[in-house]
């Protein structure tokens, strides 16, 4: 028995390639945002991830200059794996609605966007965005930055005096304590 996809293509409706070639983009971009390796992170700025636990940290003295609320957004992989999973979805539904072709190209179009959507609303995130004047060293000037630390948080105020902790290249601010520390100078 001999298939010959070119006849197969040439007897197939449009509706019906545009639905195998959604399907099939939906299980490549699901298939991609799978391999492609994100770096890992603690989940916000009072938890730390397993490779950052017993690691040498620098620290750094700053005083908080200004805080301002806001929100951090989801990886783009996160966002193309909702639009993947929801595409895969809405096609199915769309197919077991209604056996027709059309249907099921218009249920994997709305399921992606819906995937992506709620992906975007469930995965973002309540941060807060510190500006810092950090502490000159060995006669160096001090400097300003700013750091966007997503929640769990310590919140913070201007004026107060706070620590910058660099662990294996994730930065996050921690309120110093208030009692009296004799340290190193």
């Amino acid at each position: 028995m001999n298939f010959n996809i070119v006849s197969a293509l040439r007897k197939a409706s449009a509706s019906s390639i545009a639905l195998a070639a959604a399907e099939i983009l939906a299980v490549l971009v699901v298939g991609f945002v799978m391999m492609v390796p994100d770096k890992a992170h603690a989940q916000s700025g009072n938890v730390y991830g397993s490779g950052q636990a017993q690691v040498y940290s620098q620290t750094e003295d700053a005083v908080v200059l200004q805080v301002r609320m806001t929100r951090t957004e989801p990886t783009w992989q996160a966002r193309a794996a909702g639009t993947g999973v929801g595409a895969v979805v809405g096609g199915l539904l769309g197919r077991k609605a209604s056996n027709n072709s059309a249907a099921t190209v218009i249920g994997t179009t709305l399921g992606g966007l819906a995937g992506e959507r709620v992906t975007t609303a469930m995965a973002t995130n309540q941060a807060q965005e510190i500006v810092l004047q950090l502490q000159g060293r060995n006669g160096m000037p001090a400097r300003v930055i700013t750091i966007v630390q997503p929640a769990p948080f310590d919140a913070v105020a201007p004026g107060q005096r706070v620590f910058l902790i660099n662990s294996a290249g994730t930065y996050r601010v921690v309120r110093a304590l208030q009692q009296p520390v004799a340290y190193w100078r």
